[in-house]
């Protein structure tokens, strides 16, 4: 039997008059633009560089987090999904699992939103955690309060939902469910669209929120998981979004967080809020770039260098190697003679073990290889020079790197807005001011996800401790190619 499932909260979470509801959402979406850009960076050929897949939203009354979840809608409506999952706790009506909705349309004040009926049936079929259960979702609101923002900035679409009240759940469980409606065959993916709605901690005093909420969202944009329902409400959705965005690299920006004590309530007992998003990003399409065919052997060639290095007690000639393992190859020898930059990294049992490189071409990349090799084994001024008994235990990775560019800040730009522009895994960061100077290349990104500490770590790196970032820091970025030996791969040749 069908039926719509009738708004529970309206007329004390958000206005119950049509009109009422339509401008307070209206107003709060203005309010979020003056605070956050919604611009995308395009390569060359209009592409964009990263997409928007997922965002986390508070769910309390308008008038205290309205604002907060109104900035992570104003990135959303640059969107066009055909499918939003909503998934949040279960406040009212416990469960173990994932509670879906028989209802056919999900209603507001606003009219009714369809519920996509046959991916419900689709993850029932294909996630043991899922199934039918009402009575969770006849009185949630944190699934409700989303619809009027989706309902508005989503005005000119035709889209449905897909409801889940997520109880006692596991992060894999709740990843595997949402992965699973966004690999329905015969789909895009990306034309579905992920909405978890949480709020933080609950009802401590500001400054113990405060000092909980950070922990929490620094938690949070390292993709550490699982949160603990104590941190927040919506600690089993949101768990098991970060699980599937650690499983995709997609990377979470932070967009504004507050607690009821900055909106609309008193600071002897608050409840926290934020807005994340979670951003895939694409590699730029590069025409040029070195095929695989070749660039696989670099760190064959940075290997043949040490060991003739050892062997030879030469650590200066080895151009005589590199011509040995190119000879029969004259394709190979024409990439190694053009001018190139390269960095060559060494690692011992996954740790580091030496890594220098040129930031800029300057020199045949022959040479620079060579050059970069035998400087990470024996010069590297952070570790003790290479032994011949280390040499079996090693893995070489060659990187080749991009002309680096001024990464530019737009006029009044903030920090905030500014850093997130830089693409996790893909640009390499040059930081520079005065004469402190130093650079992560892109896969530094894969330690430190969080961008606030993939620079923080790159200014100590640089010699500047523990100063504030601000505009008299200049960035570069560059992108690379990195080819390295497999783990399976013997480690001498």
């Amino acid at each position: 039997m069908s039926f719509v499932r009738k708004p529970a909260v309206a007329g004390s979470f958000y206005p119950q008059d049509p009109g009422e509801l339509r401008q307070t959402v209206d107003d709060l979406l203005k309010k979020a633009a003056s605070l956050i850009t919604n611009d995308v960076s395009q390569d060359s050929q209009g592409r964009p560089l990263r997409q928007l897949m997922a965002v986390q939203v508070p769910h309390a009354g308008y008038i205290y987090s309205g604002l907060i979840a109104a900035v992570g809608y104003q990135l959303v409506r640059t969107l066009s999904p055909r499918r939003v999952v909503i998934a949040g706790p279960t406040h009212r009506v416990g469960f173990r699992g994932i509670a879906l909705s028989e209802a056919t349309a999900f209603a507001t004040p606003l009219g009714e939103v369809p519920v996509d009926q046959d991916a419900q049936q689709y993850l029932v079929e294909h996630s043991s955690a899922a199934e039918f259960f009402e009575p969770s979702h006849v009185e949630e609101h944190a699934l409700e309060v989303q619809l009027p923002f989706l309902q508005t900035v989503f005005r000119d679409l035709d889209f449905s939902i897909v409801p889940l009240a997520v109880g006692d759940c596991t992060p894999e469980e709740v990843c595997e469910s949402l992965q699973t409606l966004v690999s329905i065959p015969g789909e895009n993916p990306d034309d579905t669209l992920i909405v978890v709605s949480s709020d933080l901690s609950h009802y401590l005093s500001y400054d113990e929120a405060r000092k909980l909420d950070t922990t929490t969202l620094s938690q949070v944009m390292s993709l550490e998981y699982p949160l603990d329902p104590r941190q927040a409400c919506g600690a089993y959705a949101w768990s098991g979004l970060i699980r599937l965005a650690r499983r995709l690299q997609w990377h979470p920006q932070l967009l504004m967080n507050a607690s009821s004590g900055d909106t609309a309530g008193g600071k002897s007992r608050v409840v926290g809020y934020s807005s994340v998003a979670f951003w895939k990003y694409n590699p730029p399409e590069d025409e040029f770039g070195i095929p695989d065919c070749y660039g696989s052997l670099l760190p064959q060639m940075a290997r043949e260098i040490l060991i003739d290095a050892f062997r030879d007690g030469n650590r200066i000639g080895s151009m005589n190697t590199i011509s040995k393992f190119s000879e029969s190859d004259h394709a190979l020898q024409l990439l190694l003679r053009s001018v190139g930059a390269s960095f060559v990294t060494l690692t011992k049992h996954g740790q580091l073990r030496g890594c220098i490189g040129s930031l800029a071409p300057h020199r045949m990349l022959s040479e620079d290889i060579s050059a970069n090799t035998l400087a990470a084994a024996f010069e590297d001024p952070r570790f003790p020079p290479l032994q011949a008994s280390e040499l079996d235990q090693i893995k070489i990775e060659v990187s080749l790197l991009t002309e680096p560019q001024a990464f530019e800040r737009f006029e009044g730009e903030s920090n905030d807005s500014y850093l997130s522009r830089l693409r996790p895994g893909i640009d390499g960061v040059i930081l520079r001011r005065g004469f402190h100077r130093a650079t992560f290349l892109p896969q530094v990104w894969s330690e430190l996800p969080d961008v606030h500490d993939f620079i923080s770590q790159l200014m100590y790196k640089a010699g500047l401790g523990t100063e504030e970032f601000g505009p008299e820091i200049k960035l570069e970025t560059y992108q690379v190619q990195a080819w390295g030996e497999s783990p399976d791969e013997p480690s001498t040749k």
